[in-house]
């Protein structure tokens, strides 16, 4: 069998999960390239895709009052369905303990979005369920093919001439679909609209 490999990055493993391989499982829960959402473990995610992720905490707000956190896991340079490919898996923690995690860092520089977690300190971490995936392949799908593989989008918002948004919630999908860079594939449990 000869396996084509569309990107331009230089990745290890072939999975051959696909963005279209979404069940829900029989509790409920979303199952996607091979993990479930709010069962799967951070460590039983490296099993599953054979490498170990760079850790990061996002903060989304630089201001005090309204910040969120987020801890995320990423995975460069998958081959998945034959695309060279990022997995962001989104642990699922709430905003206190991820808060506390942030002040741990203060003696990064202000005004960031993100910040890298050493090894050690992901280590503590490694038994948190995933909460979220965001699939981020190197090529661009288009709207053709994503309508042949999730069907017509139950919802559409347009956020802008350049970004739209596409929701699929029996799939707990949202795909992202900006003109200028290739689509986000963002899969949560939620079922919301």
């Amino acid at each position: 069998m000869l396996i084509a490999v569309i990107g331009e990055k230089n990745p290890i493993m072939q999975h051959e999960y696909t963005p279209w391989d979404t069940v829900r499982t029989e509790s409920n829960l979303i199952n996607a390239f091979g993990i479930t959402l709010g069962e799967t473990t951070i460590k039983e995610s490296g099993i599953i895709l054979g490498k170990t992720p760079v850790t990061q905490l996002r903060v989304s707000s630089n201001d005090d009052i309204d910040q969120q956190y987020e801890l995320i896991a990423i995975y460069k340079d998958l081959i998945i369905g034959g695309v060279v490919s990022e997995l962001i898996l989104s642990y699922q923690l709430e905003q206190a303990t991820l808060q506390t995690l942030y002040s741990t860092l203060a003696t990064q520089s202000e005004n960031k979005e993100s910040y890298s977690i050493n090894a050690e300190l992901a280590a503590a971490y490694l038994i948190v369920p995933i909460a979220g995936i965001t699939y981020v392949p190197s090529i661009n799908y288009g709207e053709e093919i994503i309508i042949q593989r999730f069907g017509t989008p139950e919802n559409e918002h347009v956020i802008s001439d350049t970004f739209r948004k596409w929701l699929y919630p029996e799939m707990g999908l949202e795909i992202q679909l900006h003109s200028k860079q290739s689509e986000r594939f963002i899969y949560t449990n939620s079922k919301a609209n």
